[in-house]
């Protein structure tokens, strides 16, 4: 996350997933993978506005986690500055009942569903079950439980998001 996109309209949206996911009963514990120079201030305003604490500030709560990665441009199958890798988004499933992530990472030249497919087959071969919104706002979360995945599924159609939105793997 660069401070150039705090307050964006992306971040309204980050927040509606973060405020559902409380809903549901997660500590919501994010990492900005923040690029750029922040101030103290820009900081405060990020968790503040996204709505949940910094990682590895584990609130005294029996709740389960769920994991907000917040890079630049998205998920790729390798790590960048600007990007977060699979593997990480796998391996933090390990530790957390669910991982989610902020994804623009897709060239003009590919069909956003193809690769949408793409990213959750190679979470499957890892054993990681997967689901996307798709919107202008692109998110994946991620999860080692199917159940968690389909009550996340379950919980934002019932917010009214349509189901066509929501892109699961197998």
């Amino acid at each position: 996350m660069h401070p150039n996109y705090l307050g964006d309209s992306y971040d309204i949206v980050k927040r509606f997933f973060c405020a559902e996911l409380a809903h549901l009963g997660y500590e919501i514990q994010i990492d900005p993978l923040f690029t750029g120079n922040w101030s103290e201030k820009e900081i405060d305003q990020f968790f503040r506005l996204v709505g949940g604490h910094r990682h590895a500030l584990r609130q005294a709560n029996p709740a389960p986690v769920a994991l907000f990665l917040d890079p630049d441009t998205g998920v790729h199958r390798r790590h960048g500055p600007k990007h977060v890798s699979l593997d990480r988004i796998a391996d933090d499933t390990m530790r957390h009942e669910l991982v989610f992530s902020f994804d623009q990472s897709f060239s003009r030249q590919s069909r956003p569903l193809d690769v949408m497919s793409e990213k959750l087959d190679a979470l499957s071969v890892k054993g990681v079950r997967g689901l996307y919104y798709d919107s202008h706002a692109r998110f994946l979360f991620a999860s080692r439980s199917e159940v968690a995945i389909n009550n996340l599924r379950q919980h934002l159609i019932e917010t009214g998001i349509p189901g066509q939105r929501l892109l699961q793997n197998a």
